[in-house]
C-alpha cells in the first residue's frame, strides 16, 4: 500500500474518490524478470516438479485418452479438474520450497488436495463473472446468424460493446483469479480469500491484467514453438502428437501456476514492508 494512504478508505458510488487515495504503489519485478525467476523456481526444483509432470501426463492422457480431438466435452472437463490439481500441488510446492522446507513428491500431492472444495467456490464465483463474456458469445453467434455485423456502424457498437463486457468480466475476475491462489493456503476460507485478494488487487488490476495478457502470449508462443514442428508428423503419429501436447500442456500449467504465485507472494512482501515501515514510522513520531 502506497504511503500516506489509508488502508480503510473505500470507493462510494455518485462520488469523486481522488486519485491519490485509491492508487496504491507496487514495487515489485519488472515482467521480464518474472518470466525468467518462474522458469529458475522451476528448474532449480526438478527434482519434484519432474515427478509431477510425469505422473500429471499421465492421469491426463489416461482421463482423456490418445484421440486425436483435442477440445471434446470430456477433454475440456477432465483437463480443467488435472489444471486445478496441478495448480493445488505446484502452489503448495513452491510455497515450502520459498519458504525452507523440504517437501516431497507424495507429501504435496496428498496434502495440497486439502482446499479444493474452497477452490470450487472460487470457480463458482468466477464463473457468475464469466457471465458478461457467455453473454458476448450468445451475441455474437445471433448476430453471425442474422448478418448484423455486416453493416460496419452496427459491427462497431457491437464490438464496442463487446469490449466493455470483456473489461468487464476482466476486472473482476483479476481478484478471483488471485483468490484462487490465496485459497491454497492452509485454514483459509473462500470467502474470506476472495475479500483478502480484492484488497490485495485494489488500485493494482491493471498491472496485473498487464502480465496476465504477458503470460497469454507466452503459453500461445512456446505451444507454437514447440507443438508445430511436431503436429506436423501427420495423423500417423497422432498418439504420439497427444502425448506430446499433453505433457507439454501440463509443464505449462505448473509454470503458470508458479508464475501467479511467485506475483502473490510479492505484493504480499510488499504490502508487510509497507504496513511494517508506517509502523516504525509513527513509533518515531510519538
Amino acid at each position: 500500500m502506497a504511503s500516506g494512504t489509508s488502508k480503510t478508505f473505500k470507493h462510494k458510488s455518485f462520488k469523486r474518490s481522488y486519485r491519490e487515495d485509491y492508487v496504491r504503489e507496487l514495487e515489485v519485478p519488472g515482467m521480464g524478470q518474472h518470466i525468467f525467476y518462474s522458469f529458475k523456481l522451476i528448474f532449480e526444483n526438478y527434482k519434484i516438479f519432474l515427478p509431477l509432470l510425469f505422473i500429471m501426463a499421465i492421469v491426463a492422457i489416461c482421463l482423456t485418452g490418445l484421440s486425436s480431438e483435442f477440445l471434446n466435452g470430456q477433454t475440456v472437463i477432465f483437463g480443467g479438474l488435472v489444471f486445478l490439481i496441478i495448480w493445488l500441488v505446484s502452489i503448495f510446492i513452491i510455497r515450502h520450497k520459498l519458504a525452507g522446507n523440504k517437501v516431497g513428491i507424495r507429501d504435496a500431492l496428498y496434502n495440497a488436495m486439502t482446499p479444493l472444495l474452497s477452490s470450487f467456490v472460487v470457480l463458482a464465483v468466477a464463473a457468475v463473472q464469466c457471465i458478461p463474456i457467455m453473454i458476448l458469445v450468445v451475441a455474437y453467434s445471433s448476430a453471425i446468424e442474422t448478418h448484423f455485423l455486416d453493416t460496419p456502424f452496427y459491427a462497431f457498437l457491437f464490438f464496442t460493446f463487446g469490449a466493455l463486457l470483456i473489461l468487464l468480466s476482466s476486472y473482476f475476475l483479476s481478484g478471483t483469479l488471485m483468490a484462487l491462489v490465496a485459497v491454497s493456503a492452509p485454514g483459509l476460507y473462500p470467502l474470506e480469500a476472495l475479500k483478502t485478494a480484492n484488497e490485495l488487487m485494489r488500485g493494482r488490476r491493471i498491472k496485473f491484467i498487464l502480465r496476465i495478457i504477458l503470460i497469454t502470449l507466452l503459453v500461445i508462443v512456446l505451444w507454437v514453438v514447440v507443438m508445430f514442428p511436431i503436429a506436423s508428423l501427420g495423423s500417423d503419429f497422432s498418439s504420439f502428437i497427444k502425448v506430446c501436447g499433453t505433457t507439454l500442456a501440463c509443464f505449462l500449467a505448473i509454470y503458470i501456476s508458479v508464475y501467479f504465485y511467485v506475483y502473490y507472494r510479492w505484493m504480499l512482501n510488499f504490502d508487510t514492508k509497507e504496513e511494517n515501515g508506517k509502523k516504525r514510522s509513527r513509533k518515531k513520531n510519538s
